[in-house]
């Protein structure tokens, strides 16, 4: 991951990093972060069975800013919170997700496919069960 973030930023790394999961791949994601930038996270799903290790030393030495919650309003702004809209950032991160989709750079990660609506509740109990590497899909036509 660190090498794909630190080639795709020309080695200057990325402004803000958002992880989901957590557990022992923050320290790769921490040194993948711009001097000076944000990781957030808002997740815990890779910290159940392993420990989230903060490597305080990479921190200090790229001058980060770890943000353990979801602080996306922060970049994006929000009225509802009275922060302002931030259209540009807005419009930036739709671009980049939208261009790393249609590139392949961003491949969809499908774990397993449900059909419809009648294997909603074992798609769920395999949820439940926290084993899948990517989606769970259910599609509700063929």
């Amino acid at each position: 991951m660190q090498e794909a973030i630190l080639k795709l930023t020309d080695g200057l790394g990325a402004e803000v990093i958002y992880d989901a999961v957590g557990g022992p791949g923050l320290e790769e994601l921490i040194w993948a972060t711009k001097r000076f930038g944000h990781v957030i996270v808002y997740g815990q799903l890779g910290a159940m069975d392993d420990k989230t290790s903060l490597p305080l030393g990479a921190c200090f030495l790229r001058g980060l800013k770890v943000h353990a919650s979801f602080r996306v309003y922060d970049f994006t702004g929000c009225p509802k919170l009275g922060l302002p809209v931030r259209t540009e950032a807005i419009e930036r991160a739709k671009k980049f997700v939208s261009d790393g989709l249609a590139s392949g750079l961003f491949p969809p990660m499908v774990d397993r496919v449900f059909l419809g609506l009648d294997e909603y509740v074992a798609a769920h109990r395999y949820m439940e069960m926290n084993a899948q590497i990517g989606k769970i899909v259910i599609p509700l036509s063929n």
